[in-house]
């Protein structure tokens, strides 16, 4: 009993000069500030709001496409497994003026039992005081009629530590393109942004 503690205390001294030796080796190299570090929060201090109203617009045909299935593995309801790719505008009129946006990322079919669509897609801003700006949003779809609600789960540039939701519904069309109006909520925290 004695030679295992004095085996289990060997070990513990070993492994504590060790880590001591380690970490006097990594402060070779000064940083402004450590790695890691616990700040005080600012209780939303700085938290802003956005809205925006646009139309989505999904066309699956001809020379202007912008949404094309990647992979469908199978032809039995409902698609399981099926992939889309998107990039298409967000427009801040239906007569497809005032381009706002682009919606692009990924759709797929990841229910057994009905259509239901997994999305993950940015917004990328177009408009120019917004220009490189991204919203983070993931959703489920179901059936193309009905109403639609996404989460907004980060962003960037302008709206870094965005959250927010995004609420849709499906308009008429006069060809087999698809419109979608949306309209984009949330709430984003300004960041001061490294100098380099």
């Amino acid at each position: 009993m004695a030679a295992l503690t004095l085996l289990i205390f060997s070990l513990l001294v070993s492994t504590t000069i060790a880590i001591e030796d380690f970490q006097n080796t990594q402060g070779t190299e000064k940083e402004e500030r450590p790695a890691f570090q616990a700040l005080p929060l600012q209780l939303n201090a700085d938290l802003k709001q956005f809205y925006f109203h646009v139309y989505l617009h999904q066309i699956f045909d001809g020379d202007k496409k912008n949404t094309i299935t990647a992979i469908s593995p199978n032809s039995d309801f409902p698609n399981f497994g099926q992939l889309s790719i998107m990039d298409a505008p967000l427009w801040g009129y239906l007569n497809q003026t005032n381009l706002i946006a682009r919606a692009q990322g990924v759709s797929i079919q990841s229910d057994q039992k009905t259509y239901g669509w997994h999305m993950s897609f940015n917004i990328e801003f177009e408009m120019k005081e917004l220009k490189g700006s991204t919203l983070m949003v993931m959703g489920r779809t179901l059936e193309l009629t009905t109403p639609r609600e996404f989460a907004i789960v980060g962003g960037t540039g302008v709206f870094s530590l965005a959250t927010g939701q995004i609420y849709g519904r499906r308009l008429s069309s006069p060809d087999e393109s698809v419109w979608t109006e949306l309209k984009i909520l949330g709430y984003y925290t300004p960041m001061k942004k490294p100098d380099w």
